[in-house]
């Protein structure tokens, strides 16, 4: 990936000049040639980004003079901005959250000193457990930390952008209604009919995850940077598909218990509120499968988007819903042939998705989702903190890492989404 490549070359200068300048010195001769060397394949791979991102912007100006009010989803991806500026607001998919120009602009002049005094996040983290302390990461870590959730995350890995946060609450415009088109006879007038536009307002909350280990651990372990980013990142991922599909729920989804406020709202609570027409099944004692029919309820999912004349990304179960369909058999015992709509369609696991019981379906119920998920937008608020915890675990030789994120969710079209209530999962 070549913002992988692009952040190693940047490190490896900053630790060229890092050397000579805590020596107190100028560059080596060496130094010199190696820094040159370096500035080359950092100009060769903001050269080739340069060119993908033009290429990119004549493939989405292509797309949307060609297909106008039926875009595509990843155009329509490429429609939010924010409000203040008309700037574009997602994070590209190919694109790390720190090159992003709103967290670029944004990042703090002393980041560049923690890098190079740590080294490290598990560095950091070590040097504040013996304090106890408090610290915003330097936008390198944090961003490390928001691209692994977004591989992790199922709601992320089927689109759903990421929007950097430059205030509390930020207002993203996004289009709600297409532009159509008529024929007329000669020398009639023409209706006008513009697309509409209104906004998504982003108001950033409070998310925060706590990860616990031995204080020996945190010392030796020479692969506590990992496993610490690994642990946190997964932990956000794991509750933003929560929020991205229930917050704002509070009952009738087994155990969960999401309150709008604190909690963003979802796309469940979405739709309940606005669009209950696209929240399919919820019979009394859940949805069974039957032989002769066996995927029509996915299929109705799919297309109620599809009625909108919006276009499914990707539908979202947990495993135990696609084990289900997994082991569907034919009356001669022959593995099902999956319809050519659901196989063209990623499908994404989460076990955020609870099994739960409906009336008489005991601990099999669960939901299915599915959507144009580029429509789900995820703010991000600029910086992580990490506060380190040593008194409160001092009597079992622990210590604690609590991690804050701030952003919020939002549905931005929530005729992009249909949910099946209390279908039918393995048991």
């Amino acid at each position: 990936m070549i913002w992988e490549k692009l952040d190693a070359h940047r490190a490896e200068a900053r630790k060229i000049m890092d050397h000579a300048q805590s020596e107190n010195r100028d560059l080596t001769q060496d130094e010199a040639r190696g820094l040159d060397e370096v500035a080359e394949r950092i100009d060769a791979c903001e050269a080739q980004l340069r060119s993908q991102d033009e290429f990119e912007e004549q493939v989405r100006s292509a797309n949307a003079g060609l297909l106008g009010g039926g875009a595509s989803a990843q155009n329509r991806a490429g429609t939010f901005v924010y409000e203040a500026t008309g700037e574009r607001a997602a994070v590209r998919r190919d694109e790390s959250f720190r090159s992003h120009p709103v967290v670029a602009a944004h990042q703090e002049p002393n980041e560049d000193h923690a890098v190079s005094q740590y080294g490290d996040l598990g560095n950091m983290i070590r040097a504040l457990s013996t304090t106890g302390g408090a610290a915003v990461i330097p936008t390198v870590w944090s961003a490390e930390l928001i691209d692994l959730a977004r591989n992790k995350s199922a709601v992320m890995q089927a689109g759903a952008p990421i929007i950097p946060m430059d205030a509390g609450t930020v207002k993203i415009g996004r289009l709600t209604g297409d532009p159509t088109a008529a024929f007329r006879a000669e020398a009639s007038a023409i209706t006008p009919s513009d697309p509409t536009f209104d906004n998504v307002t982003l108001t950033a909350t409070t998310m925060s995850t706590l990860v616990i280990g031995s204080l020996e651990w945190f010392q030796d372990a020479s692969n506590a940077d990992r496993i610490v980013k690994d642990a946190i990142s997964k932990a956000m991922a794991q509750r933003l598909d929560l929020v991205g599909l229930y917050g704002g729920i509070v009952a009738g989804a087994g155990s969960i218990n999401l309150p709008t406020p604190p909690n963003p709202r979802g796309v469940l609570a979405a739709l309940n509120a606005v669009l209950p027409g696209n929240v399919l099944g919820a019979a009394a004692n859940g949805t069974a499968q039957t032989a002769a029919t066996y995927y029509n309820e996915v299929l109705d999912t799919i297309f109620k988007v599809r009625y909108a004349n919006e276009e499914p990304t990707a539908l979202i179960w947990n495993a135990k819903l696609a084990r289900q369909y997994a082991g569907a058999n034919d009356t001669t015992g022959q593995p099902l042939r999956l319809p050519a709509d659901v196989d063209g369609l990623p499908r994404l696991m989460t076990n955020q998705v609870p099994s739960y019981t409906q009336g008489t379906m005991t601990n099999r119920a669960t939901d299915l989702f599915v959507g144009d998920w580029n429509q789900l937008l995820i703010g991000q608020r600029l910086g992580i903190t990490i506060q380190v915890l040593t008194e409160k675990y001092a009597d079992t030789g622990q210590i604690g890492i609590v991690a804050h994120w701030r952003g919020d969710v939002q549905p931005a079209r929530p005729a992009a989404f249909a949910v099946y209530r209390a279908i039918q999962g393995a048991l």
